[in-house]
Protein backbone atom coordinates (compact mmCIF):
# COMPACT_ATOMS: atom_id res chain seq x y z
CA UNK A 1 0.00 0.00 0.00
CA UNK A 2 2.84 2.40 0.91
CA UNK A 3 4.50 1.76 -2.46
CA UNK A 4 1.23 2.44 -4.25
CA UNK A 5 0.74 5.72 -2.36
CA UNK A 6 4.31 6.77 -3.15
CA UNK A 7 3.76 5.96 -6.83
CA UNK A 8 0.54 7.96 -6.95
CA UNK A 9 2.27 10.88 -5.21
CA UNK A 10 5.04 10.87 -7.85
CA UNK A 11 2.51 10.71 -10.68
CA UNK A 12 -0.03 13.18 -9.34
CA UNK A 13 1.31 16.32 -11.03
CA UNK A 14 1.70 14.55 -14.36
CA UNK A 15 -1.83 13.15 -14.11
CA UNK A 16 -3.32 16.56 -13.31
CA UNK A 17 -1.39 18.25 -16.13
CA UNK A 18 -2.39 15.78 -18.83
CA UNK A 19 -6.05 15.65 -17.71
CA UNK A 20 -6.24 19.45 -17.86
CA UNK A 21 -4.58 19.37 -21.28
CA UNK A 22 -7.05 16.71 -22.40
CA UNK A 23 -10.03 18.77 -21.22
CA UNK A 24 -8.64 21.87 -22.93
CA UNK A 25 -8.15 19.91 -26.14
CA UNK A 26 -11.68 18.49 -25.98
CA UNK A 27 -13.23 21.99 -25.89
CA UNK A 28 -10.89 23.42 -28.54
CA UNK A 29 -10.98 20.48 -30.94
CA UNK A 30 -14.53 20.93 -32.34
CA UNK A 31 -13.64 24.43 -33.54
CA UNK A 32 -10.11 23.54 -34.67
CA UNK A 33 -10.78 20.20 -36.39
CA UNK A 34 -14.15 21.06 -37.94
CA UNK A 35 -12.58 24.27 -39.26
CA UNK A 36 -10.12 22.03 -41.15
CA UNK A 37 -7.14 23.10 -39.04
CA UNK A 38 -6.50 19.78 -37.35
CA UNK A 39 -2.80 19.86 -38.23
CA UNK A 40 -2.22 23.24 -36.60
CA UNK A 41 -1.07 21.61 -33.36
CA UNK A 42 1.39 19.43 -35.24
CA UNK A 43 2.81 22.41 -37.12
CA UNK A 44 3.03 24.62 -34.05
CA UNK A 45 4.70 21.78 -32.14
CA UNK A 46 7.58 21.99 -34.63
CA UNK A 47 7.75 25.73 -34.04
CA UNK A 48 7.75 25.20 -30.26
CA UNK A 49 10.71 22.84 -30.67
CA UNK A 50 12.67 25.72 -32.19
CA UNK A 51 11.33 28.27 -29.70
CA UNK A 52 12.40 26.15 -26.73
CA UNK A 53 15.82 25.60 -28.29
CA UNK A 54 16.26 29.36 -28.70
CA UNK A 55 15.00 29.93 -25.17
CA UNK A 56 17.74 27.73 -23.71
CA UNK A 57 20.35 30.20 -24.89
CA UNK A 58 18.82 32.99 -22.83
CA UNK A 59 17.16 31.45 -19.78
CA UNK A 60 16.94 28.47 -17.47
CA UNK A 61 13.19 28.62 -18.10
CA UNK A 62 13.00 28.54 -21.93
CA UNK A 63 9.24 28.03 -21.74
CA UNK A 64 8.65 31.73 -21.07
CA UNK A 65 10.63 32.67 -24.18
CA UNK A 66 8.98 29.97 -26.29
CA UNK A 67 5.48 31.03 -25.29
CA UNK A 68 5.29 34.34 -27.21
CA UNK A 69 7.18 32.87 -30.19
CA UNK A 70 4.65 30.06 -30.68
CA UNK A 71 1.67 32.36 -30.13
CA UNK A 72 3.03 34.77 -32.75
CA UNK A 73 3.63 31.84 -35.12
CA UNK A 74 0.01 30.70 -34.75
CA UNK A 75 -1.19 34.24 -35.54
CA UNK A 76 1.23 34.40 -38.50
CA UNK A 77 -0.27 31.22 -39.97
CA UNK A 78 -3.73 32.79 -39.76
CA UNK A 79 -2.52 36.04 -41.29
CA UNK A 80 -0.80 34.30 -44.23
CA UNK A 81 -3.87 32.17 -44.98
CA UNK A 82 -6.23 35.18 -44.83
CA UNK A 83 -4.12 37.80 -46.60
CA UNK A 84 -2.50 35.81 -49.38
CA UNK A 85 -3.39 33.17 -51.94
CA UNK A 86 -1.81 30.51 -49.72
CA UNK A 87 -4.42 28.30 -48.02
CA UNK A 88 -4.33 27.39 -44.34
CA UNK A 89 -2.64 23.99 -44.68
CA UNK A 90 0.06 25.37 -46.98
CA UNK A 91 0.66 28.34 -44.68
CA UNK A 92 0.97 25.99 -41.74
CA UNK A 93 3.39 23.80 -43.68
CA UNK A 94 5.55 26.80 -44.56
CA UNK A 95 5.79 28.11 -41.00
CA UNK A 96 6.27 24.71 -39.35
CA UNK A 97 8.88 23.41 -41.81
CA UNK A 98 10.97 26.58 -41.59
CA UNK A 99 10.58 26.59 -37.81
CA UNK A 100 11.64 22.95 -37.46
CA UNK A 101 14.60 23.44 -39.82
CA UNK A 102 15.85 26.33 -37.68
CA UNK A 103 15.31 24.20 -34.57
CA UNK A 104 17.50 21.39 -35.90
CA UNK A 105 20.28 23.92 -36.48
CA UNK A 106 19.86 25.55 -33.07
CA UNK A 107 19.83 22.22 -31.22
CA UNK A 108 23.28 21.47 -32.63
CA UNK A 109 24.69 24.33 -30.57
CA UNK A 110 22.37 24.14 -27.54
CA UNK A 111 24.10 23.17 -24.30
CA UNK A 112 21.00 21.27 -23.15
CA UNK A 113 20.58 19.11 -26.23
CA UNK A 114 19.49 16.07 -24.21
CA UNK A 115 16.59 17.97 -22.67
CA UNK A 116 15.55 19.23 -26.09
CA UNK A 117 15.60 15.71 -27.50
CA UNK A 118 13.19 14.65 -24.76
CA UNK A 119 10.67 17.10 -26.24
CA UNK A 120 10.12 14.69 -29.11
CA UNK A 121 8.27 12.22 -26.87
CA UNK A 122 7.63 14.45 -23.84
CA UNK A 123 8.21 13.65 -20.18
CA UNK A 124 5.07 13.46 -18.09
CA UNK A 125 6.83 12.30 -14.92
CA UNK A 126 8.87 15.50 -14.45
CA UNK A 127 5.88 17.86 -14.12
CA UNK A 128 5.51 20.04 -11.02
CA UNK A 129 2.98 22.35 -9.39
CA UNK A 130 3.85 25.22 -11.77
CA UNK A 131 2.98 23.00 -14.75
CA UNK A 132 -0.37 22.19 -13.13
CA UNK A 133 -1.11 25.87 -12.54
CA UNK A 134 -0.22 26.81 -16.13
CA UNK A 135 -2.41 24.01 -17.48
CA UNK A 136 -5.26 25.09 -15.22
CA UNK A 137 -4.96 28.74 -16.31
CA UNK A 138 -4.96 27.66 -19.96
CA UNK A 139 -8.09 25.54 -19.41
CA UNK A 140 -9.91 28.44 -17.73
CA UNK A 141 -8.90 30.86 -20.51
CA UNK A 142 -10.10 28.45 -23.22
CA UNK A 143 -13.34 27.65 -21.38
CA UNK A 144 -14.25 31.29 -20.73
CA UNK A 145 -13.41 32.28 -24.31
CA UNK A 146 -15.61 29.53 -25.77
CA UNK A 147 -18.53 30.12 -23.40
CA UNK A 148 -18.55 33.87 -24.05
CA UNK A 149 -18.18 33.52 -27.84
CA UNK A 150 -19.90 30.18 -28.43
CA UNK A 151 -22.47 31.25 -31.05
CA UNK A 152 -19.96 33.45 -32.86
CA UNK A 153 -17.41 30.65 -32.96
CA UNK A 154 -20.07 28.28 -34.23
CA UNK A 155 -20.85 30.64 -37.10
CA UNK A 156 -17.15 31.13 -37.74
CA UNK A 157 -16.53 27.38 -37.90
CA UNK A 158 -19.26 26.47 -40.37
CA UNK A 159 -19.50 29.59 -42.54
CA UNK A 160 -16.74 32.18 -42.24
CA UNK A 161 -18.20 34.45 -44.94
CA UNK A 162 -21.65 34.40 -43.34
CA UNK A 163 -20.16 35.26 -39.95
CA UNK A 164 -18.52 38.32 -41.51
CA UNK A 165 -21.81 39.24 -43.16
CA UNK A 166 -23.47 39.09 -39.72
CA UNK A 167 -20.80 41.55 -38.50
CA UNK A 168 -19.13 39.01 -36.25
CA UNK A 169 -15.53 40.02 -35.52
CA UNK A 170 -14.39 36.94 -37.41
CA UNK A 171 -10.73 37.89 -37.86
CA UNK A 172 -10.27 38.84 -34.21
CA UNK A 173 -11.90 35.62 -32.99
CA UNK A 174 -9.79 33.59 -35.41
CA UNK A 175 -6.59 35.15 -34.13
CA UNK A 176 -7.56 34.65 -30.49
CA UNK A 177 -8.48 31.00 -31.13
CA UNK A 178 -5.17 30.51 -32.93
CA UNK A 179 -3.30 32.12 -30.02
CA UNK A 180 -5.03 29.88 -27.45
CA UNK A 181 -4.18 26.85 -29.60
CA UNK A 182 -0.59 28.05 -29.64
CA UNK A 183 -0.61 28.28 -25.83
CA UNK A 184 -2.02 24.75 -25.66
CA UNK A 185 0.75 23.43 -27.88
CA UNK A 186 3.70 25.04 -26.12
CA UNK A 187 2.40 23.99 -22.68
CA UNK A 188 1.55 20.48 -23.86
CA UNK A 189 4.77 19.74 -25.74
CA UNK A 190 6.77 19.34 -22.52
CA UNK A 191 4.38 16.62 -21.30
CA UNK A 192 3.18 14.89 -24.47
CA UNK A 193 5.96 15.70 -26.92
CA UNK A 194 6.36 17.34 -30.33
CA UNK A 195 5.20 14.32 -32.32
CA UNK A 196 2.10 13.51 -30.26
CA UNK A 197 0.52 16.80 -29.15
CA UNK A 198 -1.76 17.06 -32.20
CA UNK A 199 -3.41 13.74 -31.26
CA UNK A 200 -4.92 15.37 -28.17
CA UNK A 201 -6.77 17.79 -30.45
CA UNK A 202 -7.76 15.34 -33.18
CA UNK A 203 -8.94 12.19 -31.39
CA UNK A 204 -11.50 13.66 -28.93
CA UNK A 205 -13.72 15.27 -31.57
CA UNK A 206 -13.39 12.39 -34.05
CA UNK A 207 -14.37 9.82 -31.41
CA UNK A 208 -17.05 11.97 -29.77
CA UNK A 209 -18.55 12.72 -33.19
CA UNK A 210 -19.40 9.04 -33.61
CA UNK A 211 -21.99 9.30 -30.85
CA UNK A 212 -22.78 13.02 -30.65
CA UNK A 213 -26.38 14.05 -31.31
CA UNK A 214 -25.64 17.77 -31.22
CA UNK A 215 -22.66 20.11 -31.44
CA UNK A 216 -22.77 20.75 -27.69
CA UNK A 217 -22.61 17.02 -26.98
CA UNK A 218 -19.22 16.97 -28.72
CA UNK A 219 -17.78 18.82 -25.73
CA UNK A 220 -19.28 16.52 -23.09
CA UNK A 221 -18.49 13.30 -24.97
CA UNK A 222 -15.00 14.52 -25.83
CA UNK A 223 -14.25 15.47 -22.22
CA UNK A 224 -15.42 12.10 -20.88
CA UNK A 225 -13.49 10.15 -23.52
CA UNK A 226 -10.33 12.24 -23.01
CA UNK A 227 -10.34 11.83 -19.23
CA UNK A 228 -10.92 8.08 -19.41
CA UNK A 229 -8.31 7.49 -22.13
CA UNK A 230 -5.70 9.60 -20.37
CA UNK A 231 -6.12 7.81 -17.03
CA UNK A 232 -5.93 4.37 -18.69
CA UNK A 233 -2.93 5.49 -20.76
CA UNK A 234 -1.00 6.94 -17.81
CA UNK A 235 -1.37 3.91 -15.55
CA UNK A 236 -0.70 1.49 -18.42
CA UNK A 237 2.47 3.39 -19.32
CA UNK A 238 3.62 3.37 -15.72
CA UNK A 239 3.02 -0.36 -15.29
CA UNK A 240 4.66 -1.22 -18.65
CA UNK A 241 7.48 1.34 -18.21
CA UNK A 242 6.68 2.99 -21.56
CA UNK A 243 6.47 6.67 -22.62
CA UNK A 244 3.13 7.96 -21.31
CA UNK A 245 2.40 10.19 -24.32
CA UNK A 246 2.84 7.31 -26.76
CA UNK A 247 0.62 4.97 -24.74
CA UNK A 248 -2.12 7.61 -24.44
CA UNK A 249 -2.18 8.04 -28.24
CA UNK A 250 -2.34 4.28 -28.77
CA UNK A 251 -5.25 4.00 -26.32
CA UNK A 252 -7.00 6.85 -28.17
CA UNK A 253 -6.58 4.93 -31.44
CA UNK A 254 -7.86 1.67 -29.90
CA UNK A 255 -10.94 3.45 -28.48
CA UNK A 256 -11.65 5.11 -31.83
CA UNK A 257 -11.38 1.81 -33.74
CA UNK A 258 -13.49 -0.01 -31.12
CA UNK A 259 -16.22 2.64 -31.26
CA UNK A 260 -16.30 2.40 -35.05
CA UNK A 261 -16.62 -1.37 -34.90
CA UNK A 262 -19.44 -1.16 -32.32
CA UNK A 263 -21.37 1.25 -34.52
CA UNK A 264 -20.92 -0.97 -37.58
CA UNK A 265 -22.09 -4.05 -35.68
CA UNK A 266 -25.14 -2.15 -34.41
CA UNK A 267 -25.83 -0.90 -37.92
CA UNK A 268 -25.67 -4.41 -39.35
CA UNK A 269 -28.03 -5.72 -36.66
CA UNK A 270 -30.50 -2.91 -37.26
CA UNK A 271 -30.28 -3.50 -40.98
Amino acid sequence: MDNLLFTLDVLKYGIMVVILLGLTASILSPFVVLNEQSLIADGLAHVSFTALAIGMFFSNEPFFIALPIVVLASILVKWISQHSKVNGDAALGMVSSVGFAIGLIVIKYASSAIELESLISGNLWLRNLNDVLMSLILFVIALVFIIVNYRKLLSLTFDFDYSKFMKVKSNLLSYVLAAITGLFVVIGVRSIGVLLISSLLIFPVLTANLFAKSFKSLFLNGSIISSAVILVGIFSAHVLNLPAGSVIVIVYAIVFIACNMILKIRGNKNG
